[in-house]
């Protein structure tokens, strides 16, 4: 679904695809080192990825749904994105896609209340049920849900770029 949104959007914005399985992230501490210094004191990925948030207009959490929460690795790093609260991701939008087999449970939520404690612009997410590689193709409600993702994050994007000028 996540390819489908970028496909809609085209050439004309810059995209980039994170796959955390691909990152090192480590679980947050709960040190409150973040409190004081506005980053972590964890050395491993995410300062990278925090950079690539900060510089994004719009980010877009595509995620599994396990057991009714969030895959470990996307709720890793959302704890992990803790330092950007205060501000400085004010004014950028977020929006998800979730799937999973049946019962979706709490992901939805979890999803809608990070980009609330982040500040963002929320767009409405996406939910789909699949179990299998290529099966989500066959949800045409999730499909159609996708594509007027697209369009929104299209609308937000040209909005930033006419604020800009």
């Amino acid at each position: 679904m996540l390819a489908s949104v970028l496909d809609d959007l085209g050439t004309d914005f810059d995209t980039d695809i994170v796959f955390l399985v691909d990152r090192r992230i480590e679980p947050c501490s709960g040190c409150h080192y973040c409190e004081t210094h506005r980053s972590c004191q964890i050395e491993d990925d995410m300062s990278q990825l925090c950079q690539k948030l900060l510089s994004a207009d719009a980010v877009l959490l595509a995620a599994p749904a396990y057991m009714g929460g969030l895959a470990s690795r996307m709720q890793a790093f959302m704890e992990r994105t803790w330092p950007l609260r205060k501000g400085s991701m004010a004014g950028k939008a977020g929006s998800y896609i979730v799937t999973g087999r049946r019962r979706i449970g709490m992901a939805t939520g979890i999803m809608e209340e990070y980009f609330t404690r982040l500040g963002m612009t929320k767009l409405s997410g996406v939910l789909g049920y699949a179990f299998g590689p290529g099966q989500i193709t066959r949800d045409e409600e999730a499909m159609a849900q996708v594509h007027r993702l697209a369009a929104d994050c299209r609308n937000h994007l040209n909005l930033m770029v006419n604020m800009r000028e």
